[in-house]
């Protein structure tokens, strides 16, 4: 074995370097023009007769749109939570067809037709991808101080009504009820190319809606608890008129029979669903008017005692729907 390996290493020793590195290029130029040979071959066999035909990328195009105004269509589009797999999917579809629109077409009646419906069906979604990038900004920022809010309850500073908005979104849903289109301009080989549109920004209107009672929700959970607060420690000092009246104050501020619909949606698994706030203010409500009936003069020390109890336990119970 090291003979052999000895008369390796000599007959490389022996070589003229000039000659390894010619072999060197022989192989690469031998290896590079098989590439470059492959390569074209490769290149030229993708002629036209291999593209889709305008025929089959129109109705590509078509059935992409017909397949997403379907979606839409089954999808309850008032619920936050729809947001992102509406945007994904009309993300997905628009991607799909703009670069099918994005040339030169024959002059033929029937494919100017389908080219415009196709068209028209695009600036409707973008639009309508306007209005979900709005309803998810919406939805951050509530989602965000709910959390604030059902963390710190009368220890933060947050005033929901006057830090939260729902304007930019209602701005968009009115452009997007101003790009509502005829059937015959978002028909296409008789297939409609985009939801009901109708349909499509009530539910917009109906999410905006539920967006403002979970901001009205916040407000009151946090005007309601500061003043419970305030009039269960006068309460406890015996401070009677001032108990009574921070509890009205309380009474005023809370919600109660409000959400007329929308009531099991949430925004997150952290937060409350419409109807949870809805107990919750119940539950609150029940715990103030015990408290105010134990503030009248003639309810007796021993009463006032227990009925302050039951209160208690009536807040106790509002608490623990909290699910942090």
């Amino acid at each position: 074995m090291d003979k052999i390996v000895d008369s390796l290493s000599q007959y490389l020793r022996d070589l003229d370097s000039e000659d390894i590195r010619g072999e060197l290029t022989r192989r690469r130029l031998l290896y590079g023009g098989a590439a470059v040979v492959v390569g074209r071959v490769v290149l030229s066999g993708q002629s036209d007769e291999d593209q889709p035909s305008i025929e089959e990328q129109l109705t590509t195009a078509e059935t992409q749109f017909a397949s997403t105004a379907t979606t839409i269509d089954d999808t309850d589009v008032t619920d936050p939570q729809s947001i992102w797999k509406l945007r994904d999917e009309v993300d997905t579809a628009v991607d799909t067809v703009a670069p099918i629109l994005n040339q030169d077409f024959p002059n033929d009646p029937e494919i100017e037709q389908r080219v415009s419906s196709l068209r028209t069906a695009k600036e409707y979604y973008s639009i309508f991808l306007m209005s979900l990038a709005e309803a998810e900004s919406t939805y951050r920022a509530i989602d965000n101080t709910e959390i604030d809010v059902l963390n710190h309850g009368v220890d933060t500073d947050l005033n929901p009504r006057r830090e939260l908005e729902t304007t930019s979104f209602e701005q968009s849903i009115t452009q997007l009820a101003d790009a509502e289109r005829e059937p015959r301009e978002i028909t296409s080989q008789g297939r409609t190319l985009v939801p009901n549109q109708q349909a499509v920004v009530s539910s917009l209107l109906t999410q905006r809606e539920v967006f403002e009672r979970y901001i009205r929700a916040q407000q009151s959970y946090l005007d309601s608890a500061t003043a419970i607060e305030a009039g269960v420690r006068a309460f406890e000092q015996s401070r009677f008129d001032d108990a009574q009246a921070n509890l009205l104050d309380a009474r005023d501020s809370l919600l109660i029979s409000i959400f007329e619909s929308g009531r099991s949606y949430r925004l997150s698994t952290m937060g409350l669903t419409l109807d949870q706030y809805e107990e919750l203010f119940r539950l609150r409500e029940e715990g103030v008017s015990e408290l105010l009936a134990a503030t009248k003069e003639s309810v007796s020390e021993s009463e006032q005692r227990s009925v302050a109890n039951t209160a208690l336990n009536k807040f106790f119970e509002a608490r623990d729907l909290l699910p942090i």
